[in-house]
Order: C-alpha cells, then sequence, then structure tokens
C-alpha cells in the first residue's frame, strides 16, 4: 500500500447530530462480504449518491423541458394551420391559371372536372391533417 498513491481526506462525524450518528452506526455494520475496508464502503457510497443525484437533476431538467413543449404546443399548431393554409391557397392560385390555360386549348371541360374533384380530394386531405395537429389544442 505504500507504493499506492492515496487521497487523505478526513470523515468527522459528530454525536450531536442524528444524520451523523446514522451514518456512524452504518459504518459499523456495513457488509464485509461486499466491501473489503470502510474505504472502499464509503468510496461507492459517494459515487452512488452522486449519481443519484444527477439523475434526479435530469429529471427535474426533463419535467422543465416537457413544461416547455407544452407551452409552445399552441404556437406549433399556429405555425401548421398556417402554412397548410398558405399551401392551399398557392394551389387554388395555381388551379385558377392553369384552368384558364386550359379552357383556351381544350373544348371539353371532363378533364378540368375531373382534375378539380382530385384537387378538392388533395385540398379535403390538408384540412383532415390541418384538424389533426388542431386536436392537440384542446
Amino acid at each position: 500500500m505504500d507504493t499506492e498513491k492515496v487521497y487523505t481526506t478526513s470523515l468527522r462525524l459528530y454525536k450531536s447530530r442524528p444524520v451523523h450518528h446514522q451514518a456512524y452506526r452504518y459504518l459499523k455494520e456495513y457488509n464485509k462480504d461486499i466491501f473489503k475496508t470502510k474505504d472502499d464502503f464509503i468510496a461507492e457510497a459517494i459515487v452512488y449518491f452522486a449519481k443519484y443525484l444527477q439523475q434526479e437533476e435530469e429529471v427535474q431538467q426533463m419535467k422543465l423541458l416537457n413544461t416547455l413543449l407544452e407551452n409552445q404546443k399552441e404556437q406549433f399548431c399556429k405555425i401548421v394551420k398556417e402554412a397548410v393554409s398558405k399551401a392551399q391557397e398557392e394551389a387554388f392560385e395555381k388551379r385558377g391559371v392553369l384552368e384558364k390555360a386550359v379552357q383556351g386549348e381544350l373544348s371539353d371541360g371532363g378533364t378540368i372536372a375531373e382534375d378539380r374533384e382530385k384537387e378538392e380530394a388533395c385540398m379535403e386531405k390538408d384540412l383532415r391533417f390541418a384538424e389533426f395537429y388542431g386536436a392537440f389544442e384542446e
């Protein structure tokens, strides 16, 4: 043991403090089959407790993050709805331009009606998509 590099610390447990008394009792009764020395027991206890505190801190941070995300949910839904509405408006504008161009070339309006039905079906899908995200607001 003389060749090992050793950290030297002092551990004082006061009889007048209940937590110190309890720690002393545990230190006297530690499992010698698991830990060879009191030093090993104390070192393992410190590492275990430090990891526990770190996990508790991470849990608190996750709770805070979830709270922030819940607060941002309304804004996210609003942005999605605006994006879908804007995409629909652009699609209607393009459809209007295409209809005018095609009307001059085609004498048969059946294909335009079919295209309009397909576009309306797509628009219905977009509206359902927006409603799906709108359900999160409630």
